[in-house]
Formats: C-alpha cells, sequence, structure tokens
C-alpha cells in the first residue's frame, strides 16, 4: 500500500515525459523526484504483443541517442564586426595565403622539377584559396580567414609527384606533367565527392569517434614529409646536418640552415602571438635582412637569383588554360591508377584532420559546430576548385581564428582575403622573384615542426592514457620508416584493434535489477508486497543500451549465468531484456539471441523482450529469430513495466494470492495499521462507493477533499494530456489508499483517477477527518501514523531501486 498523491504532483510538475522520451529511460531522475512513480509508460491498455490484432500498431522506435553535436549559433552577418575590421583582417590573411601557396608551389614543383612549373602550381594554388575563403565564408556558419591548400593535401601532393618523378624513364615529359595535373584535379575532386557523401550519411557522428592518436600519428609523419621537401627546395643534403664529416662542404648546410632558422623561429613566435599581422611583419623583417646582406656583400638581385639563393620571378598562370584536349591526350591512366593510394590518402586525411579541427573550432566559438554542414562546405569548396583547376583544400583553423577573438569580424573578411588570393594571380609573380629561397622553405619548416611538435609533444601531456600516446608514436614510426602510406595501414589495423578492445571492456547492460526491490508501478496489498518480496529474485531485468553487436552479447550471456549459478537465490523463472535505450544492431547479433533461447529453454526461465523498436524486430525476425514464440519460450511487451506486472501476478496467482474479493477491507488494511483493533471504529467513518470500468473517481484539477481505500477491482491513476491522449502513471489494487495526499498539502489533484474495471471503493472525506478530530481523536491519531507509515516504506523502496539503478 503506498500513497500516490504527493508523487502525482511531483510527476506532474517535473517528470512529464517530453515528446519521443520513453518510461525507462529517465527513471532515476523520476524516482529521485517523485520517489516512487517513475516517468510515464508508454504502453497501450492491452501491453502484450501477443495479444494484438492485425489492425495495432506496431511499438514506436527506441529513440536513437544522438552523438552528433548540432550547431546552434546562426549564420554572421557579412559586416558583422564592421567593414574596416573585416578589410583589415582579410587584407591580412589573404597576404599570408600568398606565402602559403608560394611554398606549397615550391614544394610540389621540386618533388619534380621537369614535370610541373611552379608558375601552374602556384596558379593552381591561388585559385584554391580564392574559391576556398569565398565559399567557407559565405555558405558556412564560421568566421573563416584562411581557406585552401594546407599541409595534409600538399604533402601528399609532393609524394605523388615523387612517385611520378620517378616514372619519368618510361613516360615523356608531356606525359608525366599532364598526369601530376590530372592528379591534382582529381584530388580536389574526389575530396569534394567523399565529404558530400560524408555529410549524406551523417558521419559527423562517426568522425568524432575514430581516436584521435590515430590522427595525431598520421598528420606527425606529415610532418616529417613536409621537412623532407623544405631540404629538397633548399637544394641541400637531406643528411648535411652531418656537416662535420670533412666530405660535406659547409657551403651545402649554409643552404639549409637559413631555412631550419626561419622555420624555428616562426615556431617559438607562434608560441606568444597568432596575429596574422605580426607574422608578416616578422617574414617582412626577415626578407629585409637578407636583401640588407646582399646589398652589403655587393650581390645584385639577378646575380641572388641566377645563384639560386633568391626565387626566379613566378608568373601564375590561370589553371583554366591548361584544361584542354591536348593535355587530357598525354594523360596516362594507368599510371594515375597506381598513384591513386596517394590521392587517395589526401582525400582520406583532409576529412579526417577535419574532424580533428572541429573541436579547436569549439573552444574558440565556444559553441557547437556541426561537423556534416562543415564537410557540405568542404564538398562544395573543393569541386569547384577542382571545375576550374585549382587544388584540394581545407579550412585553417589557427590562421582563421588566430587574430583576437575568434567571432571579431564577419564573412567578408574571408571574401575579402579570398578576392586578394585572386587578384594575386596578376600582380605577384614578378614580387615572387625578391623572396629569397629559404622563406617558402622556412615556412615549410615551420609547418613541419608545428605538426611535430603538437603531436608529439604537447599530445604526451594532454592524453590521459599513456597507451594512446604509445599507440600515435607507433603509427608515426611506421609512416616515417615504411611511408606515409603503409602509416594509414597500420592506423586503419590500430584503430579497428582500439575500438574492438575498448568496446569490449564497455557493457551493453545498462541496468541489472532485480525482481525483490524493483517491482512494478502496481500499489499492492501488504500481503502481495510480502510474496513479492519472498519471490522477486525470480524476476531479473537487463536494461541493454547503445549498439549491440555479436562481440557485445558476450557479457550478457557471462551476466545471465553468473545468475543461474548463485544458489543463495531462487532459480530463475523470468528474465526481462529491455531495448528501450538500445539504438541498434549488428547484422549477425541474431546468433546471440538464438543462444539466449538455448539456455533459456535448458535452465527453464521465460525470456521477455520490451520497448523492442519495430525496425529492430523486423530485422531480428528476418534473420530467423521471433520475438513471439508459438511454444511460449518467449514473449514481448511493448513496455517494461507491464511485463514486469504480469510477471508479478503469475507469482501471485501461483501462491493463490491473485484474487482477494474474499476479503473485506479491514483484512487487508490489518497488516499496516498501527491499531488494528481499530479499523472497525474506522468503517463507519467511510462512504462506500462503486464504480464500473473507465469510470472517473476524479480529475485531474479538481479539488482535494478526500481519500479513498480500494476493498476490490483496479484503479489506475493517469496524466491528461490534452486532445484526449492519457497517460498511466500508476495502477493502484485492493487493500491500497490513494488521494491521500492532497488532504494534507491542499493542492489540487495533480492526476485523474479512472476505475480499471468494476471496483468498490471507501471514501474518507476532509469534512469526515475534521469531524473525526473532536469525535475520536485516538483514531485519527492512528490514521495519521498509517499515512506516515506508507510514506516511509515508499521512501525506504525508492532507495532500493535507486541503489539498484547507481550499481
Amino acid at each position: 500500500m503506498h500513497g500516490t498523491d504527493n508523487a502525482l504532483a511531483n510527476a506532474a510538475g517535473n517528470t512529464l515525459p517530453k515528446s519521443g522520451s520513453t518510461a525507462e529511460q529517465a527513471e532515476g531522475e523520476a524516482f529521485l523526484a517523485s520517489l516512487h512513480i517513475q516517468d510515464a509508460a508508454r504502453a497501450p491498455s492491452d501491453p502484450s504483443r501477443t495479444a494484438r490484432d492485425n489492425n495495432a500498431k506496431p511499438a514506436a522506435p527506441a529513440p536513437s541517442v544522438d552523438f552528433g553535436l548540432r550547431q546552434t549559433h546562426s549564420r554572421l552577418p557579412l559586416l558583422h564586426g564592421g567593414i574596416t575590421r573585416n578589410v583589415l583582417s582579410g587584407l591580412e590573411s589573404g597576404l599570408l595565403l600568398i606565402f602559403f601557396c608560394l611554398s606549397f608551389a615550391m614544394l610540389i614543383h621540386e618533388a619534380a622539377p621537369g614535370l610541373c612549373s611552379a608558375d601552374l602550381v602556384f596558379g593552381m594554388a591561388l585559385t584554391s584559396s580564392t574559391v576556398f575563403c569565398i565559399v567557407m565564408s559565405v555558405r558556412g556558419r564560421l568566421p573563416v580567414l584562411a581557406a585552401g591548400p594546407e599541409t595534409v593535401t600538399c604533402s601528399l601532393l609532393f609524394l605523388f609527384a615523387l612517385f611520378l618523378h620517378g616514372q619519368t624513364g618510361s613516360l615523356s615529359p608531356e606525359q608525366a606533367s599532364a598526369t601530376l595535373i590530372a592528379g591534382m584535379i582529381i584530388t580536389a575532386l574526389l575530396t569534394g565527392i567523399a565529404a558530400q557523401l560524408a555529410a549524406r550519411m551523417d558521419a559527423g557522428r562517426v568522425l568524432r569517434f575514430i581516436p584521435q592518436p590515430v590522427i595525431g600519428g598520421l598528420l606527425a609523419a606529415v610532418g616529417l614529409v613536409l621537412l623532407q621537401g623544405a631540404y629538397r627546395i633548399t637544394a641541400a643534403d637531406p643528411f648535411c646536418l652531418a656537416g662535420i664529416a670533412p666530405a660535406i662542404s659547409a657551403g651545402q648546410c649554409m643552404k639549409w640552415l637559413p631555412a631550419l632558422g626561419l622555420g624555428i623561429i616562426l615556431l617559438l613566435f607562434v608560441y606568444r602571438s597568432k596575429s596574422a599581422l605580426r607574422k608578416i611583419l616578422l617574414l617582412a623583417l626577415v626578407i629585409g635582412a637578407a636583401h640588407g646582406l646582399y646589398i652589403f656583400s655587393g650581390t645584385g638581385i639577378s646575380s641572388a637569383q641566377d645563384a639560386g639563393t633568391l626565387l626566379a620571378p613566378v608568373f601564375p598562370a590561370m589553371p583554366w588554360h591548361i584544361l584542354h584536349a591536348s593535355i587530357l591526350a598525354d594523360i596516362q591512366w594507368p599510371v594515375l591508377l597506381e598513384g591513386l593510394p596517394y590521392l587517395a590518402a589526401a582525400m582520406v586525411l583532409v576529412i579526417l584532420s577535419l574532424a580533428d579541427k572541429v573541436y579547436t573550432l569549439e573552444l574558440l566559438l565556444e559553441d557547437d559546430v556541426d561537423l556534416n554542414d562543415l564537410l557540405r562546405s568542404l564538398a562544395m569548396s573543393n569541386t569547384i576548385s577542382a571545375m576550374l583547376g585549382g587544388l584540394p583544400g581545407s579550412i585553417s583553423v589557427n590562421r582563421s581564428m588566430g587574430a583576437g577573438s575568434a567571432r571579431r569580424h564577419g564573412p567578408l573578411a574571408g571574401v575579402v582575403a579570398g578576392v586578394l588570393c585572386g587578384s594575386a594571380l596578376f600582380w605577384a609573380g614578378p614580387l615572387a622573384g625578391y623572396l629569397p629561397r629559404f622563406v617558402p622553405a622556412g615556412l615549410l619548416v615551420f609547418f613541419g615542426l608545428a605538426l611535430l611538435r603538437k603531436w608529439l609533444v604537447d599530445t604526451k601531456r594532454q592524453f590521459t592514457r599513456m597507451d594512446d600516446y604509445v599507440l600515435l608514436v607507433i603509427i608515426f614510426v611506421t609512416a616515417a620508416v615504411f611511408g606515409i602510406l603503409a602509416g594509414m595501414a597500420a592506423a586503419f589495423l590500430l584503430s579497428i584493434l582500439v575500438l574492438a578492445h575498448r568496446y569490449s571492456k564497455s557493457t551493453v547492460i545498462k541496468h541489472l535489477l532485480p525482481g525483490s526491490t524493483h517491482r512494478s508501478r502496481v500499489d499492492r496489498s501488504a500481503n502481495h508486497l510480502a510474496m513479492l518480496k519472498t519471490r522477486g529474485n525470480e524476476i531479473l531485468m537487463m536494461r541493454l543500451q547503445g549498439f549491440i553487436f555479436l562481440g557485445s552479447t558476450t557479457p550478457v550471456i557471462a551476466a545471465i549465468r553468473n545468475r543461474l549459478r548463485d544458489d543463495a537465490l531462487p532459480s530463475l523463472r523470468y528474465l526481462i531484456l529491455d531495448f528501450s535505450l538500445v539504438n541498434g544492431l549488428a547484422a549477425q547479433v541474431a546468433i546471440s539471441f538464438t543462444q539466449l533461447k538455448q539456455l533459456a529453454s535448458k535452465n527453464g526461465f521465460l525470456l521477455i523482450f520490451t520497448n523492442v523498436p519495430f525496425e529492430v524486430e523486423q530485422q531480428l525476425e528476418s534473420a530467423g529469430y521471433a520475438l513471439n514464440e508459438a511454444d511460449g519460450s518467449s514473449i514481448s511487451f511493448v513496455d517494461m513495466d507491464y511485463a514486469l506486472e504480469w510477471c508479478e501476478d503469475r507469482i501471485l496467482s501461483e501462491e493463490g494470492l491473485d484474487d482477494e474479493e474474499d476479503k473485506s477491507l479491514t483484512d487487508m488494511l490489518a497488516p499496516l495499521f498501527p491499531e488494528p483493533d481499530k479499523l472497525s471504529r474506522l468503517m463507519p467513518f467511510l462512504e462506500r462507493m462503486e464504480f464500473r470500468n473507465k469510470e472517473v473517481v476524479f480529475r485531474q484539477g479538481d479539488t482535494a477533499d478526500a481519500m479513498y481505500f480500494i476493498e476490490s477491482g483496479m484503479v489506475n491513476i493517469q496524466l491528461e494530456l490534452g486532445a484526449r491522449k492519457t497517460t498511466r502513471l500508476k495502477k493502484m489494487g485492493p487493500g491500497t489508499v490513494f488521494g491521500e495526499m492532497g488532504i494534507y498539502t491542499q493542492a489540487p489533484r495533480s492526476a485523474s483517477a479512472v476505475a480499471a474495471g468494476k471496483c468498490v471503493l471507501y471514501r474518507l472525506s476532509q469534512t469526515t477527518l475534521d469531524h473525526m478530530q473532536h469525535s475520536d481523536p485516538q483514531l485519527l491519531s492512528a490514521i495519521h501514523r498509517f499515512i506516515v507509515h506508507l510514506l516511509s516504506q515508499r521512501v525506504n523502496d525508492a532507495n532500493f531501486r535507486v541503489m539498484d539503478l547507481l550499481r
């Protein structure tokens, strides 16, 4: 016997289920709020699916857990931050992008000097930056300043160019050049297609689960590739740091040391400031110092260019001018297919690195970022870049968000940066001839060292698990020794092993609940409750969660076997498997359910499935597993509470306690009433009432002017949700009391009471209680103690149930 009105009030105010929620999902919170009444059960009046007719609707699918973060901030206005700030920020970022585009052009050009001119690659890089800055600024919701070719894509294109350079014996220069150009454009196109497909498949959620060490090990290896490219640009011996050997001249090392020094200075400078303007001033200072040395030594501009210490003037070619039939005829498709792994690796790394950038973006913006939306922007930018003959690219987080607050400027700044890069196609070429050769090499050194520092040094302090850092180092070393393609293969295999290992340690069992302490939302008489406490452990409830695959069912089988082996507990009779928190099943998981059925048949317990989404039920049935077996070995219910009520009724029926029609109200109240001999004095104060099926005892919102004792029949306590929709909160049986808290709180009824079949109630009104205070105060005192006992028992039961949920 339990009181209800106080709990109903809490339930109506705090635990009213939201759209799409289930009764069992918020059970712990509901216990803490109402101490007994859980969230509303999602179930029809006849819960058993075995009895549903052909017109019955299937159970609603359990809501899936959305692990993907949805972007909540709106698009920034075009002129957010003011015109002046946008223009200045865009000019600063655009000027830096021109330097970076030239560095990437030199990187790819020096991999195969005779195959692809620096003029062409520089033009392709500027075209890409123009497209990316404008598209990602206007279309996206992020304050983009810098976008276009980046370290990941250009390092893989550098390796692809090295691969083609090794094929020069079998290819003419025209064929190798056309194949290289086609490879770069195809990479942009493939990246666009892959990003669009990933967004359509909602891969933004999945990408967040890729282990960070996998991405970090590959990006650290990209840093080595950039250092290798910087060596080639400076025309130094890659082993010149061993210059202490007499065979190595100091002049060779001097070609490398300025680039190395510039890269280190930039790396140290970034620690102090991420301002684009300060980077530009630092580069200007270095270039000015180099020209000062040329003047001091009497070296002219032409002489420095001839000696290779200054770059030759670069005249960026319009990329779309090269897309003509003769180029297509020279493309060697078999060779291109042979080098396709490098292009595919570039595509994969762009998307993986984007997933890594999302976390930095969210920290800087202090808001959620929709990775799927970012993938769509990436897809559009790469596709347009490919159509115009540009390079593949992505957004640069550090260069976009480095200058002050991440949201101080609007999309106009990115548009200005893009327009400046586009205009550089016409004026930047001659100025490149004044740039010392070590500057683009130094920028590559900076990028390479920054990646190595971030993933090999900083993450060692950030990772909370040493095995994560070891995994990163293994992938990095593999890529450094055997090549980045081998590193990607190792990363793929190791990521599978890591995920499998960690999933094996996580359990799909959310709660393991015994029937002795976790009972249905049916208030029963004292005799019934005593019997259920005695035999309740014959019922075991197992609430499952997450995505269930073949391996994750092992803990489920193990938990059942452990329960069967526990000699301290009675034999297991009913096993309830609840799917309200399950968001999917793997293809072969039906094998495990067949194993469960065999275990149930061997040990004599009944399998009961609850809250199974209709799609999951169809999936199991298509695999040959039926939830409702004709032989009765397994059945299903739409809600766990109804299944638990069904099991309890069967236990009470076996004990002959399922029917208390022959017992009087005084007999049922006696076990809990503090002074049973006074019950005979109580009965004259009660008003006997009879109700038919679905007849209302009181409605939600009515004045609480009486409490009710149930002698026979059942009463449903339900919330009125509007539009003729109701949700059952509790079911009251013979010997129980409801409506009592309204007497004490004077609050309106928080729920309705409706007869579930023919029932006989006894009403004790507030007026009668007031009269009893004068006519029989001792009886009134006994009633108060009775109510206190009910409340304390409810709190005690709730404590046990909360403990079960917290295990």
